[in-house]
């Protein structure tokens, strides 16, 4: 009997099993993926000055005196309204039950904190009350995707959304933070149509298939065409049953992302 492989929501507990691993033949290891580089794309994106478009999210949950914070995930600004940046993520990193979701973009400076006796740092306190609280402007009733906003007086870029979706073989980056690599770049191949995939945490998504790597962090990235276009928001990826080896990545495109903002109520 073949052993499923495990999809990766890039949200620490939120791995899933769904369906048939025989479909992930076309995608490639996690060595060969995370060192892969399109040199060309590399130099239009630092021209493009798109890297500020980018933003990380945090939750944060207030409990009595206590103060905790969630894994890290992704998003990226599409619209600017005066002060107000809108930014598209994964719907499963911006609706946390009962928590405020932060925002930090490339500008914040990211201190950490040592943690005594331990080979480990964590971010400190400063870091996250100098992030912004964002709202939850709308999350898709098809697809793991939310918009939300934040104001901000600092000049950000706001990404172009393509007018179509992308097709299998077309080259892509992703930008996104794994595994607290902030702002981090990785490349690839579109490898699929779109597919209907299950619920994911409660949500559902219509998504295809890439072999750009991803990690926890990466959920809610962006997803960026030869044209320095948003041709996806990526909502997770599929690692190997052990959760080891990274097998392929998602994103759900285009025709998606415009439905969804159709059915938001824009200001």
């Amino acid at each position: 009997m073949k052993r499923r492989k495990k999809l990766f929501a890039l949200l620490v507990g939120l791995t899933l099993i769904i369906a048939p691993p025989t479909v992930l033949t076309a995608c490639a290891d996690s060595s060969r993926n995370q060192n892969t580089v399109f040199e060309d794309m590399e130099s239009a994106f630092r021209d493009s000055d798109l890297l500020s478009s980018n933003i990380g999210l945090f939750s944060k949950t207030v409990t009595g005196d206590s103060v905790s914070y969630g894994e890290c995930g992704s998003g990226v600004i599409i619209a600017k309204r005066d002060e107000v940046y809108y930014a598209l993520t994964a719907a499963h990193v911006a609706s946390t039950e009962n928590a405020q979701i932060l925002v930090f973009t490339v500008n914040t400076e990211m201190k950490t904190d040592n943690i005594p006796g331990i080979d480990y740092s964590v971010l400190s306190r400063e870091v996250y009350e100098s992030m912004y609280t964002a709202n939850l402007e709308y999350v898709s009733s098809r697809d793991d995707l939310a918009v939300i906003s934040f104001s901000s007086g600092e000049d950000l870029s706001v990404v172009t959304i393509a007018d179509e979706d992308p097709e299998k073989d077309d080259r892509i980056m992703c930008i996104s933070n794994p595994q607290n690599d902030w702002f981090a770049v990785s490349y690839g191949k579109v490898t699929s149509g779109i597919e209907k995939f299950g619920q994911m945490q409660g949500f559902p998504s219509n998504a295809m298939r890439h072999t750009a790597y991803m990690h926890v962090g990466s959920s809610g990235g962006a997803a960026i065409n030869e044209q320095m276009q948003l041709v996806g928001i990526t909502p997770g990826g599929y690692y190997s049953a052990d959760g080891k080896t990274f097998k392929c990545g998602t994103l759900i495109p285009v025709s998606e992302i415009k439905t969804c903002l159709d059915e938001w109520n824009q200001p």
